[in-house]
């Protein structure tokens, strides 16, 4: 792209207007694209010794036309990959308004891929395959001497709700969850059960060190980043995208899910129970009732649960998307990396 330059930055802050402009017109329409997440992923959910790099595609006039964030691990290979996490469930190269979209793309591949020159390998994860962007993103990082090495990266289950109500939304669900709901709700009722959603105020730290309490007691793992989650809802209540479901029996809470609500898209980002009330099944009546409150005090066009192909995930939504990954690798510095690829695919074709 004639008169196109690359910029690399080293943190959010340092970005220009033009930049700045289109990271929040992105962010209004996908919470991972979003200054908001990359300033809490930033803050909190980075590896120790890990450094943000920004990457703009400028044209003549200086104005952003593309932005791809990025990060400089501290360890481990490759070193230089997306801005991307366990946390994250998309991402993708930012493209300006009115910029020509796939031009624009591949102009950011190609000048990444000059820039990583001397790079023996980078990785960017979290690739939503159905991203418009995507192949000439990835045409113009497929340079001489670079071998792209695509893997499935996670699947993300969702839901298009536009115009239902939630009457008719549940009634399109299988049998056995509806059943699921109807007895363990009344039966949670029976024994006291109340069930809220926190969009922020005076309850929302109290809703906070209820989600921390049921997470310790529920049956996951410790979290890596114990400052992750907490400081994501504050600012998701800030920003007024903030859904946290609780649902306490009596004064103790059993179970907790977080929710954003983003240009229409509901999406539970983390959900937990006390694996002591597992006979109850207050997840899935929590998982209910925030579903219902959602569509019925909101426009929403979409139910999304995520990332993760966790079996309880196709109960709630039907259609599901491959994310990607990408290994960009030398063919002279890393063949191994590249032999090893290509011979795990043709051993999967052949068990296949």
């Amino acid at each position: 792209m004639t008169g196109a330059a690359l910029t690399v930055f080293s943190g959010l802050g340092a970005l220009p207007p033009s930049a700045q402009a289109l990271l929040d017109r992105a962010g209004a329409d996908n919470l991972f694209t979003s200054r908001l997440w990359f300033e809490n992923f930033i803050e909190s959910g980075m590896a120790a010794g890990s450094q943000p790099l920004f990457f703009l595609l400028t044209g003549k006039s200086g104005d952003a036309l593309a932005l791809l964030s990025c990060q400089r691990q501290a360890s481990g290979n490759p070193v230089v990959a997306s801005l991307t996490s366990f946390y994250s469930c998309d991402f993708r190269p930012l493209i300006a308004q009115g910029a020509d979209g796939e031009k624009t793309a591949f102009a950011l591949g190609r000048a990444v891929a000059a820039h990583l020159a001397g790079e023996a390998q980078a990785r960017f994860d979290s690739l939503d395959s159905t991203a418009p962007m995507l192949t000439p993103f990835l045409a113009g990082l497929s340079v001489p001497g670079r071998a792209l090495l695509r893997y499935a990266h996670f699947g993300r289950w969702s839901q298009d709700v536009t115009g239902l109500a939630y009457g008719d939304y549940l009634a399109a669900r299988d049998g056995a969850l509806r059943e699921t709901i109807r007895r363990k709700g009344a039966r949670l009722t029976r024994d006291g059960a109340s069930f809220h959603i926190i969009e922020g105020g005076d309850d929302l730290e109290t809703g906070i060190a209820d989600y921390q309490t049921i997470y310790a007691e529920s049956w996951k793992e410790a979290e890596p980043f114990p400052d992750f989650q907490p400081r994501l809802m504050r600012a998701l209540a800030k920003a007024g995208w903030l859904r946290l479901a609780i649902c306490r029996i009596g004064d103790r809470p059993v179970a907790a899910q977080i929710w954003s609500l983003t240009a229409g898209r509901a999406s539970v980002l983390k959900l937990a129970h006390d694996k002591a009330f597992d006979g109850l099944s207050p997840g899935t009546v929590l998982t209910a009732f925030a579903i219902r409150s959602l569509m019925e005090k909101n426009p929403i066009a979409t139910l999304d649960f995520g990332r993760g192909d966790d079996a309880y995930k196709q109960a709630w939504t039907t259609r599901r998307t491959q994310h990607i990954g990408v290994l960009w690798t030398s063919v002279y510095r890393r063949p191994g990396a590249v032999i090893r690829h290509y011979l795990g695919r043709s051993a999967r074709r052949f068990l296949q």
